[in-house]
């Protein structure tokens, strides 16, 4: 079964070596104020979710799922925990990814819309969706 859990603050650098592993080109900051997400399964961190509060919006640093647990659901859920977490703030919440990313389908059936689209695509959930 796969868990969820909030990221303890001694675990910074696994997670960052986890992010890196799936993310390599990813310039990792995390500060007290951000939520980060960890899925695991049989022990081991899995996938990743990290979310930042800027005042005006919020936004989706990056949710990552190993190669070996994609497409069995890992993504679902760490979004369904993000936007529990979210709950009912009104602000836009924006998440950019790679065009080629396949949970872009995700994140359109979750209510995003892609504002911006090139190499790096944006997309935005408005709260009221």
């Amino acid at each position: 079964m796969i868990s969820i859990r909030a990221l303890k603050p001694d675990e910074f650098d696994d997670a960052t070596d986890f992010i890196q592993s799936i993310f390599p080109d990813a310039i990792i900051q995390f500060s007290d104020e951000d939520v980060v997400l960890l899925a695991e399964y049989q022990n081991s961190v899995v996938g990743f979710a990290h979310v930042v509060d800027d005042d005006e919006r919020i936004i989706i640093r990056g949710i990552g799922v190993a190669n070996s647990m994609r497409g069995k659901g890992v993504g679902t859920l760490l979004l369904d925990h993000l936007l529990a977490i979210i709950g009912d703030d009104t602000r836009p919440i924006y998440l950019k990814v790679r065009y080629t990313n396949p949970a872009i389908d995700l994140y359109l059936r979750y209510g995003f819309l892609l504002k911006k689209f090139g190499p790096i695509s944006v997309l935005v959930r408005k709260q009221n969706n």
